[in-house]
């Protein structure tokens, strides 16, 4: 009886410690994790499952094992939300499939890993898209989903800045440049360090800045 009153024990203490990592991380929804949350707790199930039976690791020894991998995961995500490059690879980018109605055939060839033309098809008619024909935009998203619009004024915006860093390869996307978009910061008399979030939009680009303001280009129509 005392040795499965122990094992409980470590059930209920790797199961509270991983709860609370969830919710101050926020992510208790599948749909909220990235691929280093995934990985992170298939690893923390390991660590309790390989423990959680043996009697030659002591009860201390299994509790510092799990904050070193929470605060591992922690970390990755930390360098994620913060460095571009690193996000880039470890949760991925929106990858565009067609744009202004014809397919991006260097996108989708040299990407095949990721898309399954006949897996986007499906996900195209559950949005009630009758056909490819009918889609002006669509790129799939980090997470293996589609956005498709058949307007081009619905287009989703590009996130081109974050707290002041520019994103070059989401800028490049939109065709404009470093210094195209500079010169609008300029024009707007907005200093690039106090920009929170920078995206472009329907031929323009607008900002929210860090005290929350937001402040949109002028566009000719």
């Amino acid at each position: 009886m005392e040795y499965y009153l122990y094992v409980l024990l470590k059930f209920i203490i790797g199961f509270v410690i991983i709860i609370a990592h969830m919710n101050i991380s926020g992510k208790t929804q599948l749909s909220q994790m990235t691929a280093v949350d995934l990985i992170g707790n298939f690893v923390l199930g390991g660590i309790i499952g390989g423990v959680i039976y043996s009697d030659t690791v002591p009860m201390f020894q299994y509790i510092i094992v799990l904050f070193i991998g929470v605060g591992l995961i922690s970390l990755l995500n930390f360098i994620s939300k913060n460095l571009t490059s690193f996000r880039t690879v470890t949760i991925g980018e929106p990858i565009p499939i067609i744009k202004n109605g014809r397919f991006l055939m260097d996108n989708i060839v040299h990407k095949s890993g990721k898309i399954d033309i006949l897996n986007v098809a499906s996900q195209m008619h559950q949005q009630g898209i009758n056909a490819f024909q009918e889609i002006y935009y669509a790129q799939i998203e980090p997470n293996g989903q589609l956005t498709a619009v058949c307007g081009r004024a619905r287009i989703p915006s590009v996130i081109v800045m974050k707290d002041g860093q520019i994103i070059d390869a989401n800028l490049k996307s939109t065709e404009k440049t470093q210094e195209e978009l500079q010169k609008v910061l300029a024009g707007l008399h907005i200093q690039q360090d106090d920009v929170f979030l920078g995206e472009y939009w329907d031929g323009g680009f607008s900002f929210v800045l860090r005290d929350g303001q937001r402040v949109r280009e002028q566009v000719d129509a």
